[in-house]
């Protein structure tokens, strides 16, 4: 009844094949990963070319210096770029969500003091102070 296909054979897609739109799972870090990566990060951020990027793209929310989207739209985009390396190292995401999920992931550790203020460098290398306590309660949900 069907004429003869010579297109090759359709793998079968179950219903427990990995959903696309599914969250990926969060990655956990250890106390020692966690000082590890924000001793990487803190690096890569005071590198003059990325220290340039950084500024540009902050002096381009001056003007509006507590509004949240331009954060997301200006900033994190340059420091997702600048911060790649050590998110991939480390199992994340190489996107703003991985950015997110990263410093989400450091939070963790926050009762640690050398983390905490290792943490606080690094955040406030990209986030303006304005912002810092909205970023913080994000981070902490």
């Amino acid at each position: 009844p069907f004429p003869p296909t010579t297109d090759p054979p359709r793998p079968v897609v179950s219903a427990m094949s990995a959903n696309a739109f599914a969250a990926p799972e969060a990655v956990n870090l250890t106390k020692d990963q966690t000082k590890e990566a924000l001793t990487e990060t803190i690096a890569l951020l005071k590198l003059p070319e990325n220290e340039d990027k950084m500024h540009m793209a902050k002096a381009q929310m001056a003007a509006q210096p507590d509004n949240i989207m331009l954060l997301m739209m200006l900033v994190l985009p340059v420091a997702t770029e600048v911060c790649t390396p050590v998110l991939t190292k480390f199992g994340f995401a190489a996107d703003q969500g991985g950015l997110m999920e990263y410093m989400k992931a450091v939070m963790k550790h926050k009762d640690d003091e050398e983390i905490s203020a290792l943490g606080k460098q690094m955040r406030d290398t990209f986030v303006p102070e304005a912002l810092s306590e909205v970023v913080n309660k994000m981070l902490s949900m």
